[in-house]
């Protein structure tokens, strides 16, 4: 039997990667907020939305994952976290 796939919409492959890659892309969406309210041009509030989707994509990615560990947990019993590294 093959390993089940990795949705499609799954971006990070653990919860903490996710995490990091959406902090990563949230600083820079603010980072282009900034530039496009000191220079306003379209094409930069463009990129800081992108930025902004991008970011929420990846935290949307580590809860999701972060969700599915933990009901795994629980589906296991107490005694599967003792043992869990």
């Amino acid at each position: 039997m093959k390993p089940a796939k990795n949705p499609w919409w799954q971006t990070a492959k653990t919860p903490k990667q996710g995490l990091i890659r959406a902090g990563i892309w949230l600083f820079l969406a603010v980072g282009w907020v900034a530039v496009a309210v000191g220079n306003p041009t379209p094409w930069r509030w463009v990129f800081a939305a992108l930025w902004a989707v991008g970011g929420v994509g990846y935290l949307v990615s580590a809860v999701l994952l972060r969700r599915r560990q933990r009901a795994t947990q629980d589906r296991a019993g107490p005694e599967a976290a003792v043992r869990a590294d």
